[in-house]
C-alpha cells in the first residue's frame, strides 16, 4: 500500500484496485532526425496494475489513479539521405525496427460523464516511461544510381554481417520517454489515444553535422550512423480489466 501526503487534505492510502491486459498500434518515428524518411508501425502488448485511492477521505479520491505495468513496444523508422559530391549523387536509405520493454508510472483523473446512462467515464492521463531494448533489426544500403557497381556502394541485407543487422549495435538500448494521453473507459473495456515521446537521443553518435561530413567525404567503410532523433509514437490503445483485487 502507498501512502502519500497532502497538505490541507489529509493522506492518500493508494490500494491495488484491478489489473488487465492492453494491446496498442499506431505509428513511430524518430523525430528531430535530419534523415528521417517516413514512419513504421508502431505496436505494443502488455498488462497493467491500477492504485486507486477511493477509500480515502480526500476530495480527490474519486478521480485520482496510479497506473504501471510492463509492455512490450515496437518502434522505428524509415530513413533516407540524398548526398552530392562533384558530379556524384548517392542515395542512402534504410530502417530501424527495435522492441523495447517499457515500464511506466502514469497519473490519471478520471470522471463520470452526466448522461443518463451510468458507467461512461472519460480521463486523462500522463507520467514518465523507463524503455529498455531488447532486440530489433536494421537495414542500411548505399546506392549511385546509373552506377550500380560503385565502389561505395553497399547493403548490409546482402553484405552486412548478423551482428550488424542487429538495431542496438547502432541504437542506444537505453531511454526515457514521457506519455500523455486521454481514454473513455465503459464497463471492463478502455480505449485511449496517446503520444509516447523519448527524451534521449537514440544513436550513440550525437552530431548530426558530424555524419554527413563524414558520409560526403567518402567515409562509407565505417557506415557511420544515421539516426540522431527521439523515438516518438502516436497509439491507439484498447484495454480490458481482467479482474479487480479484493472484490
Amino acid at each position: 500500500m502507498l501512502i502519500l501526503t497532502l497538505t490541507g487534505q489529509g493522506r492518500l492510502q493508494a490500494q491495488f484496485t484491478d489489473y488487465g491486459i492492453r494491446g496498442a498500434i499506431g505509428l513511430a518515428t524518430i523525430s528531430d532526425d535530419l534523415s528521417t524518411k517516413s514512419p513504421v508501425l508502431a505496436a505494443g502488448l502488455g498488462g497493467y496494475i491500477n492504485f486507486e485511492f477511493s477509500s480515502s477521505e480526500n476530495i480527490i479520491s474519486e478521480v485520482f489513479y496510479l497506473q504501471t505495468g510492463l509492455s512490450l513496444n515496437r518502434r522505428g523508422s524509415n530513413y533516407e539521405i540524398t548526398l552530392e559530391k562533384g558530379n556524384s549523387l548517392r542515395i542512402r536509405e534504410g530502417y530501424y525496427h527495435s522492441y523495447y520493454l517499457q515500464l511506466p508510472i502514469l497519473a490519471g483523473f478520471q470522471m463520470e460523464l452526466p448522461i443518463r446512462k451510468s458507467g461512461h467515464i472519460m480521463g486523462v492521463f500522463v507520467g514518465p516511461a523507463v524503455n529498455y531494448g531488447l532486440f530489433g533489426w536494421y537495414k542500411d544500403r548505399m546506392v549511385t544510381p546509373g552506377l550500380a557497381d560503385a565502389s561505395t556502394n553497399y547493403d548490409s541485407d546482402r553484405d552486412g554481417s548478423d551482428e550488424d543487422k542487429q538495431v542496438f549495435n547502432h541504437l542506444k538500448r537505453f531511454d526515457v520517454s514521457a506519455i500523455f494521453g486521454v481514454n473513455y473507459n465503459y464497463r471492463n473495456w478502455s480505449i485511449a489515444l496517446m503520444v509516447d515521446r523519448g527524451f534521449i537521443t537514440t544513436s550513440t553518435e550525437t552530431d548530426v553535422l558530424k555524419q554527413l561530413d563524414q558520409t560526403i567525404n567518402g567515409n562509407t567503410d565505417t557506415k557511420t550512423e544515421i539516426s540522431n532523433g527521439y523515438n516518438t509514437a502516436w497509439l491507439l490503445s484498447v484495454s480490458y480489466r481482467l479482474g479487480s483485487f479484493g472484490k
